[in-house]
């Protein structure tokens, strides 16, 4: 099985092609420019290096949310062409569950924090169990201070919203917050493939036109408009 993973949630772009749970490609890029301007050419470009027919993907994994409104878009609207040139099915991913799934079997709670701007962040919190890992909280988008009815033991901290918040996080855990940066703070395309693969397995997949990114408030336009 083929799985072609794609993520543009946050100031990154990746892709990712993964056959039975071994990455073959992936490629990780940090954009000026918009993701709609990259994000076809990328898939292109390492399709035609690994010399791997777009019409032999067997499915389209994505993150769908939560993260930036136009890179959620450009990400579905892309997969979404895809899918209905080659007829395949997509599978929809959590960008909070992908970061956390990219810190393998830690022994302490995972809460990845991406900044949703309006001094408020999208959070979730996720714990390993043997090679399981669990959901302890859904996608949620609240201020940070939230997170104290959440976290009673140490945690593990991770995302893009530690640039920014990591200080008050000290504030607020003191020791038991741990903070993990670097490259585990940008959503991985191959685990995005890889946790595609896997669901695809269990037969949890969706149509093309059943596909919507998942904003968890309104853009500016609409309060702005109604």
């Amino acid at each position: 099985m083929r799985v072609l993973g794609i993520d543009t949630s946050t100031k990154y772009a990746g892709v990712a092609i993964v056959e039975d749970g071994v990455v073959l490609a992936q490629s990780i890029l940090q954009f000026m420019a918009s993701h709609s301007e990259k994000l076809l050419p990328e898939i292109s470009h390492l399709l035609e290096i690994m010399k791997i027919p777009l019409e032999t993907i067997d499915y389209y994994a994505v993150t769908v949310g939560p993260g930036s409104f136009t890179g959620l878009r450009v990400s579905v609207s892309t997969v979404k062409g895809l899918s209905f040139v080659t007829r395949k099915k997509v599978i929809p991913l959590s960008t909070l569950e992908v970061i956390a799934r990219g810190l393998a079997f830690v022994d302490y709670p995972i809460c990845p924090i991406l900044d949703a701007r309006k001094k408020e962040v999208y959070s979730a919190l996720f714990r390993w169990e043997k090679d399981e890992l669990i959901r302890l909280k859904e996608d949620s988008v609240l201020k940070l201070e939230a997170l104290n009815g959440w976290l009673n033991e140490r945690t593990i901290f991770v995302g893009d919203g530690l640039n920014i918040y990591s200080e008050k996080l000290t504030q607020m855990f003191g020791e038991k917050a741990i903070f993990v940066k670097s490259s585990y703070s940008i959503p991985s395309p191959a685990i995005v493939a890889i946790m595609g693969e896997e669901k695809a397995k269990e037969g949890k997949f969706i149509s093309a036109r059943d596909l919507q990114p998942i904003y968890m408030r309104k853009s500016e336009a609409e309060i702005k408009f109604g």
